[in-house]
């Protein structure tokens, strides 16, 4: 009887051991990204979302949002040079939201791949709370330029953002400016100054998703997300 209640024993205690090694292999790992952001949407430059206020056109907010990480990790693995883009309507109810991500990458499963889908769609987008049926997800070339007045992104034929960024009057060689902004995405996550800029070229088709938003609101500033 001793022994056989030592197995059992043993047996209940391997298997705690062995639930909790997984539990610890599966979490999430400590991660952090840095790097710059820019985007266009659908209202007219100086975009009153920025202050609390209606978009310009139809009450709809349609983003562009481009995150080129500088320096990023996921764990040990590291995500420097990196670029994913997230594009949603932040004014769309939970029943209708839709996103789409483009990721730096040629789709082979890796883990740097998982671990950009994880920290995007489930951290820096997921105020969104998009039903996965909803979520398009693609891994292609992203071509990003970023100079100090104009901002670029080209993924095949299916984006092309080209932000410039407007030249204040009292200082022209510094661009027109949001300072201590007041706007409640990614408040803590974003630099409190935003470069306001116009977008010369927006547009963009994936699906039945397609527009040319070309003229409207663009910024760029910079970011920081981390999550343990």
């Amino acid at each position: 009887m001793f022994s056989n209640n030592r197995c059992l024993w043993i047996g209940i205690f391997m298997f705690l051991f062995c639930i909790s090694l997984c539990d610890k292999v599966s979490a999430t790992p400590s991660w952090s990204i840095k790097g710059e952001y820019f985007e266009g949407c659908t209202c007219n430059p100086g975009c009153p979302c920025l202050f609390g206020s209606e978009p310009t056109h139809n009450k709809t907010c349609i983003i562009t949002g481009v995150f080129h990480i500088k320096s990023g990790n996921y764990g040990q693995h590291t995500l420097d040079g990196q670029t994913v883009i997230g594009i949603t309507d932040l004014t769309a109810g939970a029943d209708e939201n839709w996103i789409v991500f483009y990721i730096s990458g040629d789709g082979s499963s890796s883990i740097r791949n998982n671990a950009l889908l994880d920290i995007f769609k489930h951290h820096v987008f997921g105020f969104a709370k998009v039903p996965v049926e909803r979520i398009t997800v693609r891994y292609l070339p992203i071509h990003v330029e970023s100079t100090e007045w104009r901002k670029r992104a080209v993924v095949t034929d299916n984006l092309t953002l080209d932000i410039e960024l407007l030249r204040g009057t009292g200082n022209p060689d510094k661009p027109t400016q949001i300072v201590n902004k007041n706007f409640p995405v990614w408040a803590d996550e974003f630099d409190t100054t935003l470069n306001m800029g116009k977008a010369s070229t927006h547009r963009f088709r994936e699906g039945s998703h397609k527009w040319n938003y070309d003229g409207r609101s663009g910024f760029a500033t910079n970011f920081h997300f981390a999550g343990e």
